[in-house]
């Protein structure tokens, strides 16, 4: 009988090897609140230092000294799954030689960045590092107003929120909403109700169902309160979605 319990960490030296595909989380887009994943490929590595081909849009030299999320997808004969680890911008090189036998025609544009400092990585997701998927066992409910149409709820950050609407015409970018964004009361959370306003940055229609839009909306004025409570908030939830996980995996 297969054993699908996934293990809680990986040695990386499993995945950490030339030509495999790694992905970065670097900062919120500020605009979309999306998270900014910038995708490369692994080109040599050391204990010290992995070192990757240059991202498109590039890494810029302000990004060096940030620490960032590292993570690689690892797919096995049962599933696929994402490994990571918080990595740190050491350096960039845009006249390293690939291969010292041929410098004129193995110059690459390459980025260093740091290994895990255990040597081992742990399950990861590229998008819970900003936004926390809507799940309805956690009973989160959102308010908005003016309520001039149906509104779902599909994911939250620090930043901001992502609905889903069936009458798109109801509203514009730009537009200030008024939310309401409240927890259950038995969740040992910090607060239990985040409000104020938010701006839709991003509104974009369905190719398939042309009476259904996604919103982008960006917070405008959270109180210091609610803005210490987020991180917490976001964390207790990404905890509860992997115990769930884990147990449907039983």
């Amino acid at each position: 009988m297969l054993n699908l319990r996934y293990p809680k960490t990986m040695e990386s030296s499993r995945l950490i090897r030339p030509q495999t595909k790694i992905d970065l989380a670097l900062e919120v887009d500020y605009l979309t609140g999306l998270a900014d994943i910038r995708s490369s490929m692994i080109l040599d590595h050391t204990p010290q230092e992995i070192i990757i081909a240059q991202t498109q849009p590039p890494i810029r030299r302000s990004h060096i000294g940030q620490n960032i999320e590292a993570s690689i997808v690892h797919k096995s004969a049962v599933r696929a799954s994402r490994w990571g680890w918080t990595t740190t911008i050491q350096n960039l090189d845009n006249q390293y030689v690939l291969n010292p036998d041929e410098p004129e025609s193995s110059i690459a544009q390459v980025i260093f960045i740091s290994g895990p400092a255990q040597e081992e990585l742990t399950r990861s997701n590229i998008r819970q590092a900003y936004r926390l998927e809507s799940n309805q066992r956690f009973g989160i409910t959102l308010n908005i107003c003016p309520n001039c149409a149906p509104i779902t709820l599909l994911n939250f950050s620090a930043l901001g929120l992502m609905l889903s609407t069936s009458k798109p015409a109801a509203f514009s970018l730009g537009q200030e909403l008024a939310f309401e964004l409240a927890f259950p009361s038995r969740t040992p959370l910090p607060i239990h109700c985040v409000s104020g306003q938010a701006e839709i940055v991003r509104l974009e229609l369905s190719d398939h169902y042309p009476k259904m839009a996604r919103l982008g909306l960006k917070f405008l004025n959270l109180s210091p309160e609610a803005n210490r409570a987020m991180p917490k908030i976001l964390n207790y939830y990404m905890l509860e979605e992997q115990r769930i996980r884990n147990r449907d995996e039983l």
